[in-house]
């Protein structure tokens, strides 16, 4: 049998450890480095978050729903109309991806990109008609209200915001910048083109809380 000496035996235990550290903070780099190429949702890991908030399921329509008619460019009303449709316009915000419109005319559900700040995100929306179950296509929401929650007049400096569809009723909307952390509401828009006014517009809306890091 050979003896080590204490003192050899010690050098050599600490050079097996350094190289395991090594190999283990290695690895640690390679993954960081890994992350940040990745980190616009193509396979890696995010380094910023998710974006959708967690919270009570959105129920406001239930099994009821707003039979859709055809855009009017303009609507006639009385002044006192007007102050009445505007007073209305208050709705709910909603938690996480998925929530029927506010008028009930609309099922929204949508994906996105890693939220990060003052990053580039990318968010996949999908319309279905809630009277046939058809995708809402043709609607061009390509002009949604991007705010902090706990400031109004603080909105998103996005600018060229596109939507392209495809397939009907999904549609890929951005470059949306978030250059603030904390709470931000995003109001989708459609049909902006029809007059809100009439009940069974095509237009329609629903919001949805985003959170970024």
């Amino acid at each position: 049998m050979t003896i080590v000496p204490r003192d050899e035996l010690k050098l050599w235990c600490w050079r097996g450890l350094r190289s395991v550290l090594f190999g283990v903070g290695a690895m640690a780099a390679l993954g960081v480095a890994c992350s940040d190429d990745d980190g616009d949702g193509g396979g890696g890991q995010c380094i910023g978050g998710d974006g959708a908030v967690a919270g009570a399921a959105d129920d406001h329509c239930g099994t009821s729903f707003q039979v859709i008619g055809a855009c009017q460019a303009a609507a006639e009303e009385a002044e006192g109309e007007e102050h009445e449709h505007e007073e209305e316009e208050e709705h709910a915000i909603q938690f996480g991806r998925e929530a029927d419109d506010d008028d009930c005319k609309y099922h929204v559900a949508f994906e996105n990109t890693c939220v990060a700040l003052n990053q580039p995100v990318t968010f996949t929306l999908s319309l279905t008609r809630l009277m046939d179950n058809m995708p809402g296509a043709g609607t061009n929401p390509e002009n949604p209200e991007i705010f902090l929650e706990n400031d109004l007049t603080h909105i998103s400096p996005s600018n060229n915001i596109t939507a392209t569809e495809g397939p009907a009723g999904t549609y890929e909307i951005g470059p949306v910048i978030f250059d603030r952390s904390g709470r931000w509401v995003v109001r989708w828009h459609y049909f902006e083109n029809c007059s809100d006014i009439p009940e069974d517009s095509p237009h329609g809306h629903v919001a949805f809380y985003i959170d970024v890091p």
